[in-house]
């Protein structure tokens, strides 16, 4: 499990993360950015917690366990990588 972020749902029944009542006055740009950016950092979390259990997996001798975490952490990566690309547009519009 990871315990390093939380996943408050906001006063209208969102999963925004904290932006309060910012959310009203926010372009949908804005909010799409903002998205982004957590996705990305939140996926980035996840990948720290992918390679910490492979290691723990790969002492206990599971190697396709091992396989399948590491399968998993290059699609987080490959979906950053594209998360980032709709951020370049963002900016770029």
């Amino acid at each position: 499990m990871h315990e390093h972020h939380d996943h408050d749902a906001c006063e209208n029944n969102g999963h925004c993360h904290g932006c309060g009542n910012n959310q009203e006055k926010m372009s949908f740009n804005e909010k799409l950015t903002t998205l982004l950016n957590h996705w990305v950092d939140h996926n980035d979390s996840h990948q720290v917690d992918y390679k910490k259990w492979a290691a723990q997996a790969k002492d206990e001798g599971l190697e396709d366990v091992v396989e399948k975490l590491l399968e998993a952490l290059q699609l987080f990566q490959e979906g950053n990588q594209r998360l980032r690309q709709a951020q370049q547009i963002l900016i770029m519009e």
